[in-house]
């Protein structure tokens, strides 16, 4: 028996890009472009109109209504539909919006074609998909919801430790995360290392969104 094709929005407000990526996914019997849209106000108007929508591939800058807050909007109104950021910025705080938003993945534009239908595939299946920017681990944790109380009783985190996370999740390099805290670069090091240790995390990003999920910053914050 034929499996249904994975159904398909497609948001960014560059028309040839649209195009490119829509003809380029045709090659994929089971994929099946439904509509696009220009914006997100654009995507709230039509997504309606053609349930169901399976993965929506979203850019994250772009007039009207941006991606981060069509994602939330998306999530809310529609949880079944899994939303694929699609972007060409790879900075940190972008990728953790987005997540936080509830995308379920995060990929470059200049990302290959067998990578891009790797990642339609695998988060309309999981609900998520992990890749270098992203790790598994990293999504299924922003979205457990476990309490404050749990991770810092089980980490044992000092308060350098917990101030040095709430700086991870700004704009900040490491080198002015180390003059705000008034302490020299390899004693931040050290504080990134410990808690790449405890927290079994590897990367910046990931030691962001764990301070977002657990309530040690917000993404109403200035400096994000």
């Amino acid at each position: 028996m034929e499996r249904e094709p994975i159904r398909i929005a497609l948001v960014d407000d560059h028309a040839l890009f649209r195009s490119g990526i829509a003809a380029l996914l045709k090659e994929f019997d089971d994929l099946m472009i439904v509509f696009e849209a220009s914006n997100g106000k654009e995507l709230q108007f039509l997504l309606p109109e053609h349930q169901p929508i399976h993965v929506v591939l979203m850019d994250i800058k772009m007039p009207g209504l941006n991606g981060f807050d069509t994602t939330e909007w998306i999530i809310s109104n529609y949880p079944q539909t899994a939303v694929l950021a699609l972007s060409m910025f790879d900075e940190s705080t972008d990728i953790i919006k987005m997540l936080k938003a509830g995308a379920g993945g995060y990929l470059l534009k200049e990302s290959s074609l067998e990578e891009l239908y790797t990642a339609i595939t695998t988060i309309h299946r999981d609900g998520f998909f992990s890749n270098e920017l992203v790790s598994d681990k990293l999504i299924k944790s922003l979205k457990s919801g476990r309490h404050i109380e749990d991770w810092y009783e089980q980490y044992n985190l000092n308060q350098k430790e917990l101030e040095f996370l709430r700086l991870c999740a700004t704009e900040l390099t490491y080198k002015q995360i180390a003059e705000t805290m008034g302490v020299a670069e390899r004693t931040v090091e050290n504080y990134r290392q410990s808690l790449s240790e405890k927290l079994e995390i590897k990367n910046r990003v990931g030691l962001a969104l764990f301070a977002i999920k657990n309530k040690l910053v917000s993404l109403g914050n200035e400096t994000l």
